[in-house]
């Protein structure tokens, strides 16, 4: 009998030791479980096949009043990925013809650069906004440029009856006097009225697309403008 108890005596401490070095195992695995961390890529740029794009805008407005478009850009890739909604990589190209009468990129809005996380399945909007001018070279609204040339035109004819120059008599023909006036009052005129020709764009039919670094995103629109 004490043989048979000290062997059982010997196998339960066996059992023990075995059950407390499976356990001890475990709580270590689950330890560096815990301390391992998980390592996520990088995303990247968003690729355009994987960019839905969409926009509203008018089918016809008054010619002078402008334009807002918009723009909602889908990511329908399996991951997320960076989009720059910014002003120098978002754009809006309008054309009539074979001519480009405003591109959004050549005079950016601010923010010029706009890096979005954008997660798989969702979207990121932005605005574009043409003033209704044709596209100038230095950025400006026409509409500045004509005021500018129309002001200084008038300030030219205002000027010079004035200048100091000796009083001269009547030529006794007062129809040669009011020719000339007439003729610089005309030629002021005309002036300021070359200066504004063509800085509103004109009625007709123009078409406008969504670019993103300057890749076009979307198919020609077609709005009028009266």
């Amino acid at each position: 009998m004490l043989g048979v108890a000290l062997l059982a005596g010997v196998s339960g401490g066996i059992l023990s030791a075995a059950m407390w070095v499976r356990n001890t195992i475990r709580a270590q695995d689950d330890q560096a479980a815990a301390q391992t961390a998980t390592t996520y890529p990088n995303p990247g740029d968003c690729k355009a096949e994987d960019l839905d794009v969409t926009f509203t805008s008018p089918e016809s407005v008054a010619s002078g009043s402008g334009v807002t478009l918009n723009v909602t850009v889908n990511n329908t890739g399996s991951e997320a990925c960076l989009l720059d909604l910014g002003g120098e990589h978002i754009g809006a190209v309008i054309t009539s013809g074979n001519q480009t009468v405003w591109e959004s990129t050549a005079c950016p809005f601010t923010p010029t650069s706009r890096r979005l996380l954008v997660a798989s399945g969702d979207a990121a909007a932005a605005t574009l906004i043409w003033d209704g001018n044709v596209a100038s070279s230095h950025c400006a609204p026409a509409a500045t440029a004509a005021a500018s040339a129309s002001a200084t035109a008038t300030e030219a004819a205002t000027a010079s009856p004035t200048a100091a120059e000796p009083t001269e008599e009547p030529s006794g023909d007062p129809s040669a006097a009011e020719a000339d006036e007439g003729a610089e009052g005309a030629s002021a005129e005309e002036t300021a009225t070359s200066a504004a020709s063509g800085d509103v764009a004109t009625a007709g039919t123009y078409r406008v697309r969504i670019q993103l670094d300057g890749a076009d995103l979307t198919e020609d629109r077609v709005f009028v403008i009266e």
